[in-house]
């Protein structure tokens, strides 16, 4: 072929490159691609038409014909500042972070003016886990580009995902006047209000960036995450069923409909869900966690699924166990750190054999990332004070807190001990201001695993300790790594971690059987008494409107304030059977969390009308009441009826208080010995029973024999004093903290 043919073919393909470029700009993106390719096969050397048509093919999410063309491209002319930006962009599209960094870095090499450049370098940066140099990088962008909204938004990202809201919105906002129209910056705007609970405002923004957007994707998965977080769990099972209409191979949209449908106590749906999302993406270990955590119900529907949950639970471990090879993300493997199998401890069974196989598996996960954390520049020891870290999410009007950190915050000897408090993002209140006047140090780390972690190892602890492990999944995620010398969790959560990072389970003599060490994968501490030193906390009871909660005064109260999940159905006999012995009288629940108060009221109405008994008769279910009604409440209640496997320790504080007798059994475990525990120490011996039928008898005798009913009041009024402010377990406590310092 002449010179000239060739450059007439080489002007051809260049007008019509142009011809479909001005298409594109018009929206006609089909005969805008057709023209592009047209003009490639013309002459394969068009730098412009390779970079429409791997631009169109990132844009169409063929990304790996968007590397081919690209690839040729910069073959072609490997200097080129926006070939080399496109390569980029869909290396991070690939999540190939490393790849995209060295793209842009060649790009800027190239030509350091091009603000989108300087953008897309940040996300590869974030996206690397450098969030610092990410902030510069966009600070870059802006710098060349003053009301730049993606970069602004994506600022504002990094300060969202550290936990910082409040500073990320101003950025949203800032974003939205530059580019009213840009849709990803309301739905970031949305995440940031759902974090700081303003829920209308969040849902608003949602509905904004899917009007700019019909088919945003994330805006309609995330909009469904605020309603569930809103416990608006049908509206957000229609966002993410819409979400299944906009893609309906969508992995995560599966996962996510797994995870509600297990928030609301639908494990069966939550299995298929999560079973369906593992089907599209087989390798996702954090949605593998998750289905085996789901085998355990919250609340069981029936007797014979206690035994079915539990070998599936099993089953589901060692496939889990099998696949734990797998690598994974560092957001991945934190994401997979928060999960626990917390509703195990409801099963009345032994559970550290399978607590310690899963804790085995969370603890390789966190190896993992281990060293991430190992460079922090840390605080001089301090001269003479061991230094004692307490992480917690309940630094507030908390049961855990009052049950014990309260205590620890107190009472520990501040000549000896320097408290350092680690929030991770819990509620503050009055006795946040309380614990911040007691301590050395206090800091809310955020809900930010990579933050707090970091903040926590700068202090250079001594010891670290937990008063719960599972309750709130950022401690459960931190309790994974080590982060001090010695790591000690208390009973908070009334059950063995299984984490090899935990050193020592801190309980007390009061609460543990004999070879109560058999039950812990952590050394068991067992501190004297009830292992704490708890608060006679005065409150003015006010007596309720009985009537309006459907209570009759006349007829016995029977209080049982338990959570649902800690109802075993092979317990509910229990209440049919004094039903039927007493006659008329009145079992008071309360309505916890609605759908999981539906499967308890639901299971028990089943069993009142098996036994032939009028459910309606018998069961209360009420709302919740402030502190001052429940007081008055348990003053007018006969008996506090303690949840049997699984025992209550502020509630049956609280009835103590309230002069009212509490029958319970002495678990074989400490979760279901905390009630006891409480009775023993007074010398109410006889109100601890070791048999359901044993709690059947002492209830139905105690109804008809108002007397010793009575008595059993004056005993408590007499001897409760005993139980509060009592300072033998913070002076063990302090021994042991001593100890383990020394060694």
């Amino acid at each position: 072929m002449s010179s000239n043919s060739h450059q007439a073919e080489r002007e051809q393909s260049q007008l019509i490159c142009q011809n479909g470029l001005r298409l594109l700009q018009q929206g006609n993106l089909e005969e805008a691609d057709k023209l592009f390719l047209e003009a490639h096969l013309l002459d394969a050397e068009n730098i412009d038409a390779l970079n429409l048509l791997g631009i169109r093919s990132y844009q169409k999410s063929e990304l790996q014909n968007a590397l081919n063309f690209l690839n040729s491209a910069n073959h072609i002319a490997p200097n080129s500042a926006q070939t080399l930006s496109n390569l980029g962009l869909v290396h991070n599209a690939l999540f190939d972070f490393q790849s995209a960094l060295e793209c842009f870095d060649l790009a800027i090499t190239s030509n350091p003016n091009i603000p989108e450049t300087h953008n897309n370098r940040g996300i590869a940066l974030k996206g690397l886990n450098r969030n610092q140099e990410a902030v510069n990088a966009y600070q870059h962008a802006l710098a060349l580009r003053p009301n730049y909204a993606e970069a602004l938004s994506n600022q504002g990202v990094i300060l969202l995902e550290e936990g910082n809201p409040k500073k990320a919105i101003p950025l949203f906002e800032q974003a939205i006047e530059a580019n009213p129209n840009l849709a990803t910056a309301y739905n970031n705007l949305g995440n940031a209000l759902t974090q700081l609970d303003a829920y209308e405002s969040a849902f608003q923004c949602f509905e904004r960036a899917l009007q700019i957007n019909s088919r945003y994707l994330d805006a309609c998965l995330n909009f469904g995450n605020s309603l569930k977080k809103a416990k608006q769990f049908s509206a957000a099972i229609d966002c993410y069923q819409h979400a299944l209409k906009i893609n309906p191979e969508h992995a995560k949209t599966f996962f996510l409909l797994g995870e509600i449908y297990y928030d609301s106590g639908d494990c069966d749906l939550a299995k298929t869900y999560y079973a369906k999302s593992l089907t599209l993406d087989p390798s996702n270990l954090l949605t593998q966690f998750a289905l085996t955590i789901a085998q355990i119900p919250k609340v069981y529907k029936n007797e014979q699924e206690v035994l079915a949950s539990r070998a599936s639970f099993s089953n589901q471990l060692g496939h889990l166990q099998a696949n734990s090879h797998q690598s994974c993300s560092f957001d991945e493997i934190l994401n997979i750190l928060k999960r626990h199998p917390f509703y195990l401890a409801y099963q009345d069974e032994n559970n550290e054999p399978l607590l310690s196989q899963y804790g085995a598996l969370c603890s390789k996960q966190a190896l993992a990332i281990q060293d991430h954390f190992r460079n922090i520049t840390q605080a001089p020891k301090s001269k003479g004070k061991i230094r004692i870290g307490i992480v917690s999410h309940f630094f507030c009007n908390h049961p855990v807190w009052h049950a014990i950190t309260k205590g620890w915050v107190n009472h520990l000897n501040p000549d000896q001990f320097e408290i350092n408090l680690f929030n991770t993002n819990g509620l503050e209140d009055a006795e946040t201001d309380f614990a911040k006047s007691k301590t050395a140090n206090y800091i809310n780390c955020t809900n930010s695993i990579e933050r707090a972690a970091q903040t926590i190892i700068a202090q250079n602890l001594d010891l670290l300790l937990y008063p719960e492990i599972a309750m709130d999944t950022t401690s459960k995620a931190l309790a994974c790594l080590r982060l001090a010398p010695v790591q000690a969790v208390s009973w908070g959560h009334p059950e063995t971690t299984g984490l090899e990072t935990i050193d020592f389970y801190l309980s007390g003599q009061m609460l543990e059987p004999n070879r109560g060490e058999d039950f812990y994968s952590e050394q068991l501490v067992r501190l004297p008494n009830l292992g704490t030193y708890f608060e006679n906390e005065i409150v003015k009871p006010i007596t309720p409107n009985l009537a309006a909660l459907g209570i009759d005064p006349s007829l016995p109260i029977l209080l049982c304030a338990g959570s649902p999940s800690k109802y075993n159905p092979n317990d509910d006999s229990v209440f049919i059977e004094i039903a039927k012995r007493v006659g008329q009288c009145q079992f008071i629940f309360f309505n916890f969390d609605e759908n999981l108060t539906a499967i308890l009221k639901e299971r028990l109405q089943l069993a009142f009308s098996d036994a032939q008994l009028d459910a309606k008769a018998f069961l209360r279910f009420i709302p919740f009441l402030k502190k001052e009604e429940f007081h008055g409440l348990m003053q007018k209640a006969d008996l506090y009826l303690d949840t049997i496997g699984f025992s209550g320790f502020n509630t049956a504080m609280q009835a103590i208080t309230c002069d009212l007798p509490i029958v319970t059994i002495e678990g074989k475990r400490m979760r279901g010995r905390l009630a006891s525990a409480i009775l023993n120490q007074i010398g109410l011996e006889n109100l601890v029973c070791q048999t359901n039928n044993g709690y059947i008898d002492l209830v139905v005798e105690l109804l008809q024999n108002r007397d010793r009913l009575n008595a059993y009041r004056d005993q408590i009024a007499k001897s409760k004093a005993i139980l509060f402010n009592d300072l033998e377990p913070i002076k063990a406590l302090e021994n042991f903290l001593i100890q383990q310092t020394r060694k």
